[in-house]
């Protein structure tokens, strides 16, 4: 038996809204949602536990009966931190799951799974015991100055003699970038993950 377990039990604090991030709405359909359908859909995938925010679960069940996710089993509640909801997750399927079976965790606010990447790490884990996904990227910073790109960089490369470091934090790097790119008046600095 392969099991997606998808963790959705952030606050979402960052973001600033009323409401946790995975239960905002886009296109009259809440992000989790959009998440439980790519596993939904998966030929491979045989059940779906969600590690949900405390309060929430309910909601989620109602969005799940409406969009048909059949998938869904169970839901358990969420930690204090990632690690915890994770923790929590894996603890809750120990009786329902055996030493052959494949658990899949996956974070609820990403809903663009590709099914081919899916396939994969399901395929490399039956094969090797385990497996993590992982796509390439480039870091790129594009200064923005009235609405306009006044200059961009892509991480790791010279920039006017200077190495950038990969950013851990895009506030501790304003200042810096701004002084390497030698532009007085920077309205805003961007991180773009391309594929």
């Amino acid at each position: 038996m392969n099991v997606a377990i998808i963790i959705a039990a952030g606050q979402g604090h960052r973001m600033r809204q009323e409401i946790p991030k995975q239960f905002i709405n886009v296109y009259d359909k809440p992000v989790v949602i959009y998440t439980l359908e790519s596993f939904q859909r998966h030929p491979d995938i045989d059940a779906i536990e969600v590690v949900c925010l405390d309060g929430w679960q309910d909601l989620l069940r109602a969005y799940a009966k409406q969009f048909g996710i059949t998938k869904l089993k169970w839901i358990v509640s969420g930690g204090s931190t990632a690690q915890e909801s994770i923790r929590n997750g894996v603890f809750a399927l120990k009786e329902e799951c055996e030493d052959d079976d494949i658990v899949i965790i996956h974070d609820g606010i990403r809903p663009l799974v590709d099914e081919s990447i899916l396939s994969d790490v399901i395929l490399k884990c039956r094969e090797y015991g385990n497996a993590v996904t992982s796509l390439p990227y480039n870091e790129q910073i594009f200064v923005i100055k009235d609405e306009k790109c006044t200059a961009s960089i892509s991480l790791g490369k010279r920039c006017g003699g200077y190495r950038l470091p990969r950013l851990t934090c895009m506030q501790n790097w304003y200042g810096l970038i701004r002084k390497r790119l030698k532009k007085k008046s920077v309205s805003t600095v961007l991180l773009i993950r391309i594929p």
